[in-house]
């Protein structure tokens, strides 16, 4: 038989709905590391790659998830994490979501710089948090990195604001304007059928009850990393970053959350990493059926060499729990034919060790972000990663929610 050349072969994957996944550069927009907001200085204590705090004001960094902006055109609102990496070390970090536009770089121009609209101050005026906090004595009680680490969220559709936190694992559930609405919603376990268990938590070392962090069944910065709002916008997909005590190595728990009673529901699925060192990144819906993941190594730079996007279908689930998965986009090989990103190549990496903003655009476009871990990243080195939005036109254009 006649071999079959590249393009041959490609052309019969395509034909048969397996066709190789891709991407195009489509889009390219910068945020500097050294990038301000209003507020008291923050980094008392922080030195790293030429960096050392206080700095002055509030650093617009290490930014976790996305959501659009309603009604806004091109801005996006941006989730920032606990701050400085550590709940020692982010108490004077104040937690907000802030309101980004970019002005892309594209094929047509455009400057690639990114706008600061904005920002909602997240806080506990109400009391709700049963623990003490680092700024409660304001008035206003701020919530600092020292209080939760926010690694994702969605807007429901009452504008309601849902965050995954680390430190808990919580889910918290804030006002449009940024004011906590409950106590920290504790993340059940489950038991031996996966069935929610009504009594035993899910608990991270820095869980503010545990007495010893030898009684945590989940380790340190393992919470809830990822989180999706169902197309139908009843629910979320909370998704953990790291195994539980007693689950595969390789397997992480996406709960589904019930907005109406502010509760979770049951557990989706287990999803499988292709390596058990591996990390996740955000999730984004697609349909009723389908979220994109991001799951990546921890390297970065040179070392880096894993960062990728799957496509996973919560209603095809295996024997032993697990979610199906297939490949979208490798972020480690893009094409770039207009070298977008100026470095004189037309291939485009994104080797940041932490990737974790992810965001369907259309059905064949998907936004992508960095956290630069500032001043701690340097994937395009020498100096610090400044955060890098990128808009990827996709090989295969996803079956999106209407």
């Amino acid at each position: 038989m006649r071999r079959l050349d590249a393009l041959g072969a490609a052309a019969l994957l395509a034909l048969s709905g397996l066709a190789l996944a891709g991407a195009e550069l489509s889009a390219f927009a910068v945020l500097p590391a050294d990038t301000f907001a209003a507020g008291p200085g923050a980094g008392a204590g922080i030195s790293a790659n030429g960096r050392t705090g206080p700095f002055p004001g509030q650093p617009v960094q290490g930014l976790t998830a996305v959501q659009r902006a309603a009604g806004s055109g091109e801005a996006f609102w941006f989730l920032s994490d606990n701050g400085f990496g550590q709940k020692g070390n982010s108490g004077d970090y104040l937690l907000r979501i802030y309101r980004l536009r970019p002005s892309y770089r594209t094929a047509a121009g455009g400057d690639g710089e990114v706008a600061v609209e904005g920002f909602i101050q997240l806080s506990d005026p109400d009391r709700h948090v049963p623990f003490p906090i680092a700024l409660g004595a304001d008035q206003q009680r701020p919530l600092t990195g020292a209080d939760f680490d926010p690694e994702s969220f969605v807007i429901d559709p009452n504008g309601e604001v849902w965050i995954g936190d680390e430190l808990g694992p919580f889910v918290l559930r804030f006002d449009a304007q940024g004011r906590l609405l409950d106590a920290p919603i504790a993340t059940p376990d489950v038991d031996m059928e996966r069935r929610l268990d009504p009594i035993a938590s899910v608990r991270s070392p820095d869980h503010p009850d545990l007495t010893a962090a030898s009684d945590a069944n989940l380790a340190r910065s393992g919470g809830f990393e990822a989180m999706a709002l169902a197309p139908n916008g009843h629910a979320l997909y909370a998704m953990l970053e790291k195994s539980v005590a007693g689950d595969p190595n390789d397997a992480l728990r996406i709960y589904a959350f019930d907005l109406a009673t502010a509760g979770f529901s049951h557990l989706v699925g287990l999803y499988r990493k292709a390596a058990p060192d591996h990390a996740i990144g955000d999730l984004a819906p697609v349909n009723k059926r389908e979220l994109l993941i991001i799951e990546r190594d921890e390297g970065q730079g040179a070392s880096a060499k894993f960062k990728k996007i799957f496509k996973i279908d919560i209603h095809a689930i295996d024997r032993q729990g697990y979610v199906a998965k297939e490949e979208v986009v490798d972020l480690l090989s893009i094409r770039d034919p207009n070298d977008l990103d100026r470095d004189g190549n037309t291939r485009f990496r994104f080797p940041f060790v932490t990737i974790e903003s992810l965001l369907v655009v259309s059905g064949d476009t998907i936004l992508v972000a960095n956290d630069n871990n500032d001043p701690f990243s340097v994937g395009r080195g020498p100096d610090i990663d400044r955060t890098e939005i990128i808009l990827l036109k996709l090989d295969q254009p996803l079956h999106r929610w209407p």
